[in-house]
Parts: structure tokens; sequence; C-alpha cells
């Protein structure tokens, strides 16, 4: 009986830690492709800097954006998978 409950609460512990880990690496994710968006940003001179209020749109940080969150949640989609 004692050995059942261990057995539960290991098996407990592996999912909530799965589910932590894909959290954290859907966060990641999400800010690698912002970071390298905005450095793009700075780097081809779409946005000189943060102080600079110009009409200038961030295109690579957009599209950063939109990269990370789609390659989150297809990561996301693919670990709840197995």
């Amino acid at each position: 009986m004692l050995k059942n409950k261990r057995a539960e609460g290991t098996e407990n512990a592996g999912g909530f830690l799965k589910y932590t880990s894909m959290a954290f690496q859907m966060i990641a994710s999400i800010l690698v492709c912002v970071f390298l968006g905005h450095f793009l940003d700075q780097k081809f001179g779409v946005q000189k800097s943060s102080l600079d209020h110009s009409n200038s749109f961030p295109l690579f940080t957009f599209i950063g954006i939109i990269v990370g969150v789609a390659t989150s949640l297809y990561l996301a989609l693919k670990s709840v998978k197995k």
C-alpha cells in the first residue's frame, strides 16, 4: 500500500516537472526570437534606439514575436502528444 502511494506521487511529480519545463521552454523560445529581432532592427537601422521616437516600425521585432510564439506553440503541442 505504501509502495503504491510513493509510485503515485512520483508520477504526479513527473507530470508537474514536464509541464513546468515546457512553460520555461516556451518563454525562452519567445524571448530569444524577440531579442534576435530587436538586434536585427538595431543592426539594419530600422529602429535607431529606444529613445528615438520616429515613426519607424520595428519590423524584425514583430517578426520575432510571431516566429517565437509559433515555435513555442509547435514545441508545446509536440511535447503534449508524447
